[in-house]
């Protein structure tokens, strides 16, 4: 088979399988549906909440649902996953066309940072200030030995999709809004910002909860964001009985009829 040549790569970096939906549109929705872009979201933690498996699942069919919507009017979705070893860690992937998921399933850090019981209250942040020496991913599928050893492997997933594509665009949430902001999505930004490769990369940093102070998204925009939302939503529900919208249904609308804010910062050599 004839391997694709592509002309940019997008990553779009987040810490739950909902974020970029929510933060990073139209952008996320405009890469996607450019077939001439790879576009690779990674999504650090699973999301778990405290929660068992079938939640986190359920989390990660959310957000393929997602991408399915995006894809499903222009083009006939081929689908594939698997697992890849990268930087010496067994890591799930799932393939939609030119769009790639890594789900690197670390325990969830809770809205406060101190993670939950269940899961012996680990998490990314915690990795992070060194108070815990290192963490397991909830499918026991790997673990990560130390904070170097986890933003490392990020650096491995973008060198990894990035052979052969030149211009190289990378989204994540600004980890400098940290008092606005889950620590989890501000431990993402940091690992994304201790990346050895980020300075040949363009970066686009987002607000996360900040975001529904800002702009109104436009109609046309509007639809596909609240379509993605919503597929999200029900493939969840649909996989675990839970819905998401209940934790606060105004939330999620001051979220979802807000454009995304971003500052991008050109930093690629």
């Amino acid at each position: 088979m004839i391997k694709k040549a592509f002309k940019e790569i997008s990553y779009y970096i987040v810490a739950h399988a909902d974020d970029w939906q929510l933060f990073m549109n139209p952008n996320a929705y405009l890469d996607i549906m450019n077939e001439e872009n790879k576009v690779v979201i990674i999504i650090t933690t699973a999301g778990d909440a405290g929660k068992d498996r079938e939640y986190w699942e359920a989390r990660e069919e959310g957000c393929k649902s997602s991408v399915r919507f995006c894809l499903a009017p222009l083009y006939m979705i081929r689908e594939q996953e698997g697992t890849r070893i990268i930087n010496n860690h067994k890591i799930c992937f799932w393939t939609a066309n030119h769009v790639t998921c890594y789900f690197m399933r670390l325990p969830d850090g809770n809205l406060d940072g101190a993670g939950f019981s269940n899961n012996y209250y680990l998490n990314l942040a915690k990795l992070k200030s060194k108070e815990i020496l290192s963490v397991t991913a909830l499918d026991h599928s790997t673990l990560y030995s130390d904070w170097e050893d986890f933003y490392s492997t990020l650096n491995g997933i973008i060198i990894h999709e990035k052979e052969g594509i030149s211009n190289s665009w990378v989204n994540y949430l600004n980890p400098g809004l940290k008092d606005h902001d889950h620590p989890d999505h501000t431990a993402t930004g940091s690992a994304v910002q201790a990346m050895n490769i980020l300075p040949e990369i363009h970066q686009v940093l987002f607000s996360g909860y900040r975001c529904e102070s800002f702009e109104v998204i436009s109609n046309t925009d509007l639809f596909w964001k609240a379509g993605m939302l919503a597929a999200y939503e029900k493939a969840v529900f649909d996989n675990c009985g839970y819905s998401t919208l209940k934790e606060d249904v105004s939330q999620y609308l001051d979220w979802c009829f807000r454009k995304a804010s971003f500052l991008q910062i050109n930093s690629a050599i």
